[in-house]
């Protein structure tokens, strides 16, 4: 039996040890410019480029011949994508589902909707790679995949909201007076959707807000994973709060790719962690 997982470039996740994996890469579309998020995607430049823009920008979900091509001959499939509030891109995996089986009826395919992105997904993914490492049988790893995601959650911490304005997340106003009392919004992936739970003024203050909310939420302190979008300071200094608080908590900290970063921006971060 071949096992493979995959996800879409809104994990950030570009290699998982001793595991068949893929990512499928999302587009962004800004400036009548394509950003696609593959591995040479210079995202530096990127962020650079979108800072100076004001004008209406999109993402693109990968499209199903290319879930079908990351699928590749495998057997036992997990395929993992990003929010279906903000992308298409679970739409897409479903439909390559059904292709698939009609060509390989005996596979098996788990296409979860993660409801949220960046390192939530990432702690999906790395629960699925165990279950494949202890040659779970797939009606036990869609099972405790299901089940595990219940026990996961998204915080952010945001600097800068200007991509979120051009792409019609949230109103100009809002995101006017946060930048004129410089303030980090703090939220959260309520049933997907990137719902704020408070505000803070400077980075400090945002990433003590997340610390608490993490224990509002019932963050059991075993395992986080941070991912930053050029702010390693900021990434640090909440790893240190987290294992102040959980000195066993087991900790990640990695770099947004292209659509976190497009939807983070520029001094953002993001953790995903379990919960009780």
């Amino acid at each position: 039996m071949k096992y493979k997982i995959i996800a879409d470039s809104g994990s950030n996740v570009t290699t998982l040890a001793d595991t068949d994996f893929a990512s499928v890469p999302i587009t962004i579309m800004a400036g009548g410019k394509e950003y696609i998020d593959d591995a040479a995607l210079d995202i530096l430049a990127m962020t650079d480029e979108l800072r100076k823009l004001s004008t209406k920008s999109s993402t693109a979900c990968p499209n199903i011949d290319q879930w079908l091509t990351a699928f590749g001959k495998a057997d036992i499939i997990v395929a993992i994508t990003i929010t279906g509030t903000l992308s298409g891109s679970y739409s897409a995996a479903v439909q390559a589902r059904k292709q698939y089986l009609e060509k390989h009826p005996n596979a098996q395919i788990l296409v979860l909707d993660s409801q949220s992105a960046g390192p939530r997904m990432q702690l999906l993914l790395e629960y699925a790679a165990k279950l494949f490492a202890a040659n779970a049988p797939f009606n036990e790893i869609e099972s405790k995949l299901t089940t595990y995601q219940q026990h996961t959650e998204l915080l952010f911490s945001l600097e800068s909201l200007t991509n979120l304005v051009n792409n019609g997340r949230i109103s100009a106003t809002a995101a006017k007076i946060s930048n004129m009392l410089k303030l980090r919004i703090v939220g959260t992936d309520t049933n997907g959707k990137l719902t704020p739970v408070g505000k803070a003024r400077g980075q400090a203050k945002a990433i003590s807000l997340l610390l608490k909310e993490m224990q509002a939420q019932g963050f059991n302190g075993k395992k986080a994973c941070i991912a930053h979008c050029f702010n390693e300071t900021g990434a640090k200094l909440l790893s240190q709060k987290i294992k102040e608080a959980y000195p066993a908590c087991e900790i990640t900290l990695t770099t947004t790719r292209g659509v976190c970063s497009y939807y983070a921006e520029v001094g953002g971060l993001m953790v995903g962690f379990e919960k009780q």
